[in-house]
């Protein structure tokens, strides 16, 4: 059964590989020739990509180390350029289907080849990055935070009694851990030792209430409670505090990077498609478009085509230095 799994990838490799038309010769691959589908060459390369995928497990590349396997992988890339061709002379090709997945796989790979590798984020120049740095501080703030451990009880003469407790061991961590597990009330905090994480003013997972409080601790290990909300009483202590600080710029230099290169990969999405434009007739008919509801179509299943501009208009970027 293993070599049927090695089969099936190198079918699935084959598949990715661009599709000869009749009489065409397919795209030329590195390597010794090992075999010829009429004018397709399979070489040493296309096997060994299919191997490379299993690098990760030496018991399979083993099994195929031996002429008679290796014969056997390459019988499964010959299977499925006869299979291939066999589909051409029937007319596949022209098959609906078939043409609207090779239309999808044609603007990928044009999108990739045309935009994509020509504009990368490493290429984007650094006076852009530092403008951009600039102009974005509050992006690259991180606020103050908290953290801090909560009890929570419905019941607020046992939330004040268990305050008190809380308060007068309060140097002492092991005790309030003790205290989550013999009262708290929420299931959602209580496994983790009532731990709320690090949360920052602006937070709404926590109740508002309780993030005035844990603010309002000046010292780790100080408590407060019992706190009201609309889940109960709360007594919360005060875990760690990280001062607010600006993550320097060598720091989020790759993140802008990317964000301007999608900037910048957007425009040129946008400026091929206008070229286009001028040189291919489009015509809209609005008549029929505002009848169109708003509903999954019949062939829904249907793999769609993916569009090669967004709705919206691109944002103006930097363009990249040569």
């Amino acid at each position: 059964m293993r070599g049927c799994v090695l089969c099936l990838a190198a079918l699935a490799l084959c598949a990715c590989k661009p599709s000869p038309g009749p009489g065409g010769k397919g795209a030329s691959r590195s390597g010794p020739v090992l075999a010829r589908v009429d004018d397709t060459e399979i070489t040493a390369s296309d096997l060994q990509e299919v191997l490379a995928r299993y690098s990760h497990m030496p018991f399979v590349l083993a099994r195929y180390s031996t002429p008679e396997k290796k014969k056997e992988l390459l019988e499964g890339l010959i299977r499925y350029e006869l299979m291939a061709r066999e589909a051409l002379r029937r007319g596949y090709d022209r098959d609906p289907d078939v043409q609207r997945i090779a239309k999808k796989q044609m603007v990928a790979q044009f999108e990739k080849r045309e935009i994509n590798d020509k504009l990368r984020a490493e290429d984007v120049p650094q006076a852009d990055v530092e403008k951009y740095y600039r102009e974005h501080q509050p992006e690259f703030v991180r606020l103050e935070e908290v953290r801090v451990s909560q009890i929570l009880v419905h019941d607020e003469t046992a939330a004040r009694r268990i305050a008190a407790e809380a308060k007068a061991g309060r140097n002492d961590a092991k005790s309030f851990r003790d205290l989550v597990e013999r009262y708290s009330e929420d299931p959602d905090s209580k496994p983790r030792a009532g731990d709320l994480t690090f949360f920052d003013r602006k937070t709404t997972r926590v109740p508002k209430a309780l993030v005035e409080a844990a603010f309002a601790m000046a010292q780790v290990n100080d408590v407060a409670g019992p706190i009201a909300s609309d889940k109960g009483f709360h007594i919360l202590k005060l875990l760690d505090r990280r001062p607010e600080v600006t993550r320097p710029l060598a720091e989020v230099k790759g993140d802008i990077q990317r964000r301007l290169v999608e900037q910048l990969r957007t425009q040129r999405k946008h400026d091929l498609v206008e070229e286009a434009r001028k040189s291919i007739r489009v015509e809209i008919n609005q008549d029929e478009l505002a009848k169109i509801a708003l509903a999954p179509p019949a062939d829904a299943g249907r793999p769609a085509t993916i569009p090669l501009l967004p709705v919206s208009s691109p944002t103006p970027a930097p363009t990249p230095k040569p």
